[in-house]
């Protein structure tokens, strides 16, 4: 009778043990656990993800424009800071340059055609100095969290983009105290 009763209660803890662990997943994916491990970066709370990173680097690698996965993500983290900053201005419409990229990439998922656009934003020359002020302000201003499979933000004072997303010293170079 006692090893019944033993083999009975060891189902009822090996049945709330797993009731346990699954509550707990439940609860951990609910607060965004999944999203957050799946994201290349995080800026004001919207999640930039890992898959449509690597699709973009992709799409770019087959029309022929080599773009690294951590410049797709500092392309993606730009983007909805300068899209705020330029709003005020009338905002920025795509030029030729972007639609002939964008044309040379079939079926470009929209975050391929947001990295080309932000791009091709940076590199227009077309913003003013108000709305490089408004956007150098959102930078400083944001809350931006990077997966450190891309690398960290690093500040910088170079335009158009104003900071990058990569390694602050690359590995091989040590600092004189060999830290």
């Amino acid at each position: 009778m006692k090893a019944t009763s033993v083999r009975a209660w060891s189902a009822q803890r090996v049945a709330a043990t797993a009731l346990v662990g699954l509550s707990a997943v439940t609860l951990l994916t609910g607060c965004g656990f999944e999203t957050r491990q799946q994201g290349a970066a995080v800026v004001n709370g919207e999640v930039i993800h890992s898959d449509a990173v690597e699709e973009t680097a992709r799409q770019l690698r087959e029309a022929q424009f080599d773009f690294p996965e951590n410049i797709v993500v500092t392309a993606l983290v730009a983007s909805p800071l300068l899209q705020d900053a330029v709003s005020e201005s009338g905002g920025w419409q795509p030029d030729a340059t972007a639609a002939n990229a964008i044309a040379a990439i079939p079926d470009a998922t929209d975050t391929t055609k947001e990295f080309i656009n932000t791009v091709a934003m940076l590199q227009s020359g077309q913003m003013t100095d108000q709305d490089v002020a408004r956007y150098r302000e959102n930078i400083d201003e944001a809350n931006i969290t990077v997966n450190p499979r891309y690398g960290e933000v690093v500040p910088s004072e170079q335009p158009p983009v104003f900071f990058t997303i990569g390694q602050q010293r690359p590995n091989w170079i040590l600092a004189p105290d060999g830290e």
